[in-house]
């Protein structure tokens, strides 16, 4: 049995049961890129869970095309933000509690305090924005 860093190395979360950590993962947009094309399908996207740390506000929306992201706060608190019809719906969420970011919505987050979260996110077709 191995204890894996979540932050350092992301595990695939794909078909079925398995779950493969991603060694050498880069937090990056070629990280990213090299993960989707190693490990995703288009019949099977899966989840890669994460954790990664937010010390100030996001600086771009994002939107996950292929399926619903689930955050869960570990620590610190923040304000998430979902544009749906066109409104931003805003929920704080504090430690232990979780968010969905449904599949094709855009999101992202105001950090009240610096926060770590668990994030399963479906990683290909993940759009960006810039965020004013």
């Amino acid at each position: 049995m191995t204890a894996y860093r979540l932050d350092k190395t992301p595990i695939h979360i794909g078909p079925g049961t398995a779950a493969t950590p991603i060694d050498g993962f880069e937090f990056t947009g070629e990280g990213f890129g090299a993960y989707i094309e190693a490990h995703c399908t288009p019949d099977e996207p899966g989840r890669l869970a994460m954790v990664e740390h937010s010390p100030e506000r996001w600086g771009a929306w994002e939107c996950h095309t292929e399926g619903d992201e689930v955050v869960i706060m570990l620590t610190g608190k923040a304000e998430f933000i979902q544009e749906i019809d066109g409104e931003e719906r805003r929920t704080v969420v504090s430690p232990g509690e979780a968010v969905i970011n449904p599949k094709g919505v855009w999101h992202s987050a105001d950090v009240i305090e610096p926060f770590s979260a668990v994030y399963l996110t479906p990683c290909p077709g993940t759009k960006h924005r810039p965020r004013s």
